[in-house]
């Protein structure tokens, strides 16, 4: 087994220039001094993965909301085609009912112009 990690501790000190050491207690202080120092950096890295998994939840919500306005959009793009589809079948049949209604006018006018003929025919007659 490979003894890299004590001959490189990523926290300043070589662990074997500690074991070195004679007086025991500069030993024990540097370990003291050592262990605090890792006991900090455990610290800072569990803030820092509290931090990235508020990180991620928050990142869950907004994924959420998107997926909600996603489905929000897919639903009103429905509803415009359907209106698109029917007010195309409205425009087409605009010009017949306009032809219609013209008839319609017409033949009113008609009965009234009859009526008013036959009333008038009456008062003369009688």
């Amino acid at each position: 087994m490979s003894n890299e990690w004590s001959e490189t501790v990523p926290y300043g000190e070589d662990l074997h220039d500690i074991a070195k050491e004679a007086n025991n207690a500069v030993v024990i202080e540097r370990l003291t001094h050592h262990i605090q120092r890792i006991r900090e950096a455990q610290d800072r890295t569990e803030k820092a993965v509290s931090q990235i998994a508020d990180a991620l939840t928050r990142l869950a919500l907004v994924e959420e909301r998107q997926a909600n306005t996603s489905s929000s959009i897919d639903r009103l793009a429905t509803s415009l085609d359907k209106l698109e589809t029917r007010l195309k079948a409205l425009e087409l049949t605009g010009p017949n009912n306009a032809r219609v209604t013209a008839l319609v006018d017409r033949a009113m006018w008609g009965i009234v112009g009859g009526a008013v003929i036959f009333v008038v025919q009456k008062v003369m007659a009688g």
